[in-house]
This record gives C-alpha cells, structure tokens and sequence, in this order.
C-alpha cells in the first residue's frame, strides 16, 4: 500500500512539473511575441515615417486610417521581398489592378438587375424614413407643451412637498422657533434694566447655536436676520456699559462693569486701558466745564481753583485707584491721564495767579530817582483776575491736599506749583509796595509842614499811666503787651502825615505777607522793601529840591524830624517786621539805607551813627488845641487811637493801624510751603 502511494505521488509531481515546464515554455514563447510584436510595430512606424513623412502620416491616421493599415499589411511584404522581385513589383501591381477591373466590370454585367433592384428599395426605404421622420417631428412639437407642463407639475409637486414638511416641521418645534424669535426683545429688556449677567449668558447662547447655524452652511432668512439683531444687542450691552464709566461710579461697581466688558470679549487689555481712560476722562470733563464756567464767571476765580484742586483730590483720585485696582499690571496710560489732569490746573493756576509781564522787568521804573513816581507801574493780573493773600493761601492749601492724596498714585505737583504763588505774591508785594509809593508822593505833595497834636496826647497818656517819660511808657506798653515787634518811638511817626501814611501803607503790606508767607518770597521781600525805601528816600530828594527851605524855618526843621524820624523809627520798624514775618534771617541791610541819606537829607555824622545819643532829636513840645482834636487825619487815626483815651486797652490795629495782632492760623496757613530747618513764619505777626 504504501508502494502505491508513492507510486502515485511520484506520478504527479512528474506530471505537475512537465505542467509547469509547459507554462514557462508557453510565457517565454508570449513574451517573444510581444517583443516580436512591438519590435514590428515599432519599425512599420519608423518606415510609415519615412515613406510618408511625420506630418502625413498624422493626418491620414485621422483621416484615411484604412490606408494605413492597408500599408502595415504591405509593407512586410515588400521588406521581405528580394532585389528582382522588387524590381517587377510595379508590373505585377499594375496587372493585379487591371484584373481586379475586368471581374468588377463582369461581376456588374452578370448582376445588373440585382443592383438595379437593391437601388429601387434603398430608394424606396429613404423616402419611407423621411415621411416618418417628419412624422416624428411634427408629434413631438405637438407633445413638447404636454412635456413642459408636466415638468412644471412635477417641480411645484416637489415645492408643495417640501414646503408640507417644512411647515410640518415648524408646527413641530413652534416653541423652540418663539422662543428664539423672542431672544432680541429679551435681550434688549435686559440691557435696559442693566441685567448684565442675564445678558451675557444670553448671548453665550445665541453665539453657539448660531455658530452652529453658521458651521452647517444653511442659507436660513429667518437665522441670518435672528443673527442680525442679536448683534444690536450685542452693541447696546457694550454702548450701555460704557455709558456707566460715564458716570459717578464707585470702585466696586467700576470692577463689576469693567468684568463685564471683558466678558464680552470684544477688546484686548491694552483697548480696555485705553477704554476705560478714555470713558472716565470723559465723566471727568463734565466737572472741567462746570468749573470753567465757574472760572467766567463773575468774582469766582477763587471758588474755581479751590473747585479745581478738589477735582483733583476727589474724582482723579477715584480714577487713578480704580484703574490701579482694574490694571495693577501697567500704569503707563494712567500716568499720561494724570500728567494731563495735572497740567490743566497747573493751567488754571498760572492763568489766574501770573501778571501778564515779568516782575523783574516791572520793577524798573521805581528803581530811577525821579521827581515824581512812574507814570508806568508794575503791572497789574490779567483782566478780570484779582486775587490777594488769603485767596492765594486758601487756594494752595487746597492744591497741596489735592497734591497729597495724589501723591499715592505718583503724581505730587505741589513743587510745580509753589513757584506760581510765590510769583504772585510778589507782584501783589510789588503793587501794595508801589501804591504806598503813590501815596507817599501824593501826600508830600500837600503836605503843609504843621505837624499834628498826637505827641501831646502821647505825652499826656504816657503821664496818666505811669507817670514817666514818653518813650518809657511806650516801651513798658510794648513790653507788657507782648508786641516786641512795635518800635518804642513808633507813634512819634504820626508827626508828618506823609511818613504816617506811609508807615500805616507798609504794615498793610505786611498784614498781606502774613497771610501767605511763603519760604521763597524771603530774599525778593528784603529786596522789595530796600528798594521802596530807596524810592521813598528819592521822594523826599525831589521834594528838597522842589522847595526852598530856609535855614532855621519851622519847614526845615519839620523836614529834618521827618528824616530823622524815616532813618531813627521807619527803617527799624520795616526790619524788624521782616524778620517777624520771614525769621531771622531776612535781614534788611538798614546801614546802607541810613547812609544814602548823607549829606542832603541827614547829616554825615548821623547816617553814621543815627542811633547815637547825639543823633537823638528833642522835640519840642507843641500845645494841644481842643479845637483841632477831632481833625487828626483819618489815616493816623489808627496810630492816634491808642492814645486819645487814657484809661483804654491797648487795641491791635486793623489794615490802616500800625498794629495788628498775629493771627495763628494765617500763620501756619503755608507752613507746608516752608522748609523744616527754616524758622517759623509768624509767632508775633506785623
């Protein structure tokens, strides 16, 4: 059994491998004919070119393909055929032809009729194809209105269809479709009842489902104009929140609508910054206007700086801290606002407070020696603008607790401004200094030489009260009343009403000063004061050369008390006033003073030493006519005061007096103006 097996297997494998020898033989055999076949085609095309050319050979393929086969088909013939045989082809070609001829010529005359018959019946079937062509053609233009109706029965079926399940659909989902047709009108109420939350999440909502809507690429009407007004609204929430920075909102609700803003997402961080700045400023603006109106007004120029200086200290604060709060990150915006805000009042400032010229180049004309002051004063503030001390010191108290609040943020402009109001204050010494001046002119103008009654009643008080001498009564008032500011001989000044004017001018000066006394009006004050002193020495020149005083008259002599009175009391009194006012270190150069009095005006040995006890004068005691008590002149009647009632209080004096009693408050009012190692500005005010 197992020899039969493998007797049988062994027969296979033989008969599969003479299987497989023929396969390979029958493929190599293939595949030669391919190569053969492709090596013929490929040289019946190489002579097809050269016989006929390219371009022939190209154009008879499309047009007489036939031909060409009919050449592939020869032309082996003629490549296998030798020289000779060649050479006879012409002539066997052109017998071949003339036979082919003679049987078409014979095969014709033996089957005429056959022709002749199959002529008839092509005849006959054309004609029979016309008719029924024609017939065609006439049904179907009588069957093209049939086709176009039922084309047009077919396509508004197919619309009545499609229109039936969409308004099956929207019955389906009515609730859904109102309930979106309702988003536009809720979202408005929404917005208008500063709803924001509701709003927001409201629009989150349209967005997706109109992205959604968006993403599919449907061409919905109802879905596009839905989108359209959603985007209104969109609109209104931002111009609504926006309209809130507008307002006098706190910092909490500020950081309530500006997360809001960003919720909408509709700008950067750096567009908020510049928003919200923008927006605030806005509110801002809104105050400015009121306080220009303020400024045009009439007499509130004060009111509108003080406003202004609030305005900073209020609002810019709250501006500046809310945007710290909402951009801790960058302040670069701020600061540019701030600077802004900090310039229009620097603005406001220096439209009010600076003279239409410099001080400097004011002060020139009482500088010259002349008969007569100039014709030309310093100049006055703008038009409009009147602004004295205590104006000035309400006014920068105000602008340096504005400067102190915004301090926090960065942005301190006390320094800025402090130059303003000493610039002010010394063009408002300048004018109080030139109208003494004017004064001064005007009265030793009329000035008839009598001197006046009140040394009388000087000595007649001084009597009554201790019983000593003038000066020592004068001197123990002065020293039980604490005034150490007031000259032991000061009421001797209201011998010459001139020189008493002029006196009672000077202390109003000073009552001015105290109440503004600013660290840097020290220097220009001290000069201020030695040069009208020097213009009021000047005067008195003009006055000596104007009028003849004889030697030994009462108008001489009166002339002499009056210089000696001006160098002995006037001039002490104005330097101790000083250093009461500025400190110590205001020092009035008196010895210069004194000594340009010499020759004409005091006697060289007295300019020297006009403290001397030979430089004293004694004057002569005048008698005291009742008649003439009540005529001491207006402007002394504030030195004379204090004397005419025996028994009285010593009283301060007012602006026109040659006292007045400190004041602690106008004192202190510009101690923040003062550096920390510089005196106290008024312990004792003039």
């Amino acid at each position: 059994l197992g020899s039969a097996h493998l007797a049988q297997a062994s027969t296979a494998l033989l008969q599969w491998g003479r299987a497989w020898e023929e396969t390979m033989a029958v493929s190599m055999n293939l595949e030669g004919f391919e190569r053969a076949y492709r090596l013929r085609n490929t040289a019946d095309d190489e002579l097809l070119t050269q016989v006929f050319g390219k371009d022939e050979v190209d154009t008879l393929m499309k047009e007489r393909p036939a031909l060409i086969e009919t050449a592939r088909s020869y032309f082996p013939h003629l490549t296998s055929s030798t020289y000779e045989r060649l050479t006879r082809e012409p002539d066997t070609l052109q017998k071949e032809q003339h036979r082919c001829a003679h049987e078409m010529e014979q095969l014709a005359v033996q089957n005429y009729k056959a022709f002749i018959g199959s002529a008839n019946v092509t005849q006959t079937v054309q004609h029979g194809l016309a008719e029924i062509q024609g017939g065609l053609d006439q049904l179907a233009s009588e069957l093209e209105p049939v086709k176009n109706s039922l084309a047009a029965f077919q396509s508004t079926a197919a619309d009545l269809s499609t229109r039936r399940g969409a308004l099956r659909n929207v019955l389906q989902q009515h609730g859904s479709i109102l309930e979106l047709l309702e988003l536009p009108q809720l979202l408005d109420a929404c917005v208008r009842y500063h709803m924001y939350d509701e709003s927001l999440e409201l629009l989150a909502y349209c967005g997706s489902l109109l992205q959604a809507h968006t993403a599919r690429g449907e061409d919905i009407p109802i879905l596009t104009q839905l989108q359209e007004q959603v985007n209104m609204q969109r609109a209104n929430l931002h111009t609504s929140l926006v309209a809130q920075m507008r307002t006098d909102v706190h910092l909490p609700a500020c950081v309530r609508v500006m997360g809001f803003l960003r919720r909408v997402q509709r700008h950067s961080e750096e567009e908020l910054q510049s928003l919200f700045i923008e927006h605030r400023g806005s509110f801002l603006d809104g105050h400015k206007q009121q306080v220009e109106q303020l400024r045009n007004s009439r007499g509130g120029a004060v009111a509108a700086l003080r406003a202004a200086a609030e305005l900073l200290r209020t609002h810019v604060h709250d501006i500046g801290t809310q945007y710290k709060a909402l951009f801790p990150q960058e302040d670069g915006p701020l600061r540019v606002w701030l600077g802004e805000q900090v310039l229009w009042l620097v603005s406001l400032l220096r439209a009010a407070l600076l003279p239409s010229r410099g001080v400097e180049g004011a002060r020139r004309d009482s500088q010259q020696p002349s008969s007569a002051p100039s014709s030309n004063p310093r100049p006055a503030l703008l038009a409009g603008t009147k602004l004295d001390a205590g104006s000035c010191t309400t006014i920068l108290r105000q602008c340096h607790i504005a400067s102190s609040t915004l301090k926090r943020l960065g942005a301190h402009f006390f320094p800025a401004i402090a130059g303003l109001f000493e610039t002010r204050m010394e063009q408002l010494l300048c004018e109080l200094l030139d109208a003494a001046l004017l004064n001064f002119h005007a009265e030793l103008g009329r000035y008839d030489w009598i001197p006046t009654t009140a040394l009388a009643s000087r000595s007649s008080t001084s009597a009554s009260i201790g019983g000593g001498s003038p000066t020592t009564g004068v001197e123990s008032q002065a020293g039980a009343g604490g005034n150490a500011y007031l000259h032991p001989r000061a009421l001797e000044l209201t011998r010459h009403r001139p020189l008493a004017v002029f006196t009672n001018d000077l202390i109003q000066t000073f009552n001015e000063l105290r109440q503004c006394t600013l660290y840097g009006l020290r220097t220009p004050a001290v000069q201020h004061f030695s040069e009208c002193l020097t213009a009021a020495l000047n005067l008195m020149r003009s006055v000596l050369g104007s009028q003849a005083f004889q030697a030994g008259s009462s108008k001489a002599t009166e002339f002499t008390y009056m210089c000696m009175h001006f160098a002995q009391i006037l001039v002490p009194l104005v330097k101790v006033h000083l250093e009461t006012v500025f400190g110590t270190h205001a020092q009035l150069d008196m010895t210069a003073i004194i000594a340009s009095m010499a020759p004409d005006l005091l006697p060289t040995s007295v300019a020297e030493d006009p403290f001397g006890v030979d430089a004293v004068v004694e004057e002569e005691p005048l008698a005291i006519d009742e008649t003439l008590a009540d005529e001491v002149p207006a402007d002394t009647a504030g030195v004379a005061a204090c004397m005419n009632d025996p028994a009285a209080d010593v009283e301060p004096m007012q602006a026109n007096g040659l006292l007045t009693e400190p004041s602690n408050e106008a004192g202190a009012a510009m101690k923040e103006a003062i550096p920390e190692n510089a005196e106290a500005p008024l312990d004792a005010s003039a």
